[in-house]
C-alpha cells in the first residue's frame, strides 16, 4: 500500500515539474524541447522536489523557532542532545504511532 502510494505521489510530482519547465519555456519564449534547468534557474525557480523539501524545512523551522502554526508546534517534538561530536545538530523525534 505503501508502495503505491508513493508512486501516486511521485507520478504527481513529476507531473507537477513537467507543467512547471512548460510554463518557464513559455515565459522565456523558448521552444519546449530546450533543456529547463538553465530556464528555471534564470528564473530563481526550484524544480518541484526541492521545492517541496524547502517548504518543508523552512516550515519546521518556523514551528521550532516561533511556535507558529500552533497546530503543527504540538505535532513537532525535538529529540533530546546526545552527547557527541555532533551534539550541536537537532534531531527531531519520531512522533508517536497509535496502535488501533
Amino acid at each position: 500500500m505503501i508502495q503505491c502510494v508513493q508512486c501516486l505521489i511521485s507520478y504527481r510530482i513529476t507531473r507537477v515539474q513537467q507543467i512547471q519547465n512548460s510554463l518557464a519555456c513559455a515565459v522565456v519564449k523558448a521552444s519546449n524541447s530546450c533543456y529547463t534547468t538553465p530556464i528555471l534557474r534564470s528564473l530563481h525557480r526550484l524544480r518541484t522536489p526541492e521545492r517541496i523539501e524547502y517548504k518543508l524545512l523552512s516550515l519546521t523551522y518556523k514551528v521550532l523557532t516561533t511556535t507558529q502554526p500552533l497546530y503543527l508546534h504540538h505535532l513537532i517534538s525535538l529529540q533530546p542532545p546526545h552527547n557527541t561530536r555532533s551534539s550541536s545538530l537537532v534531531t527531531l523525534a519520531h512522533p508517536p504511532t497509535s496502535s488501533s
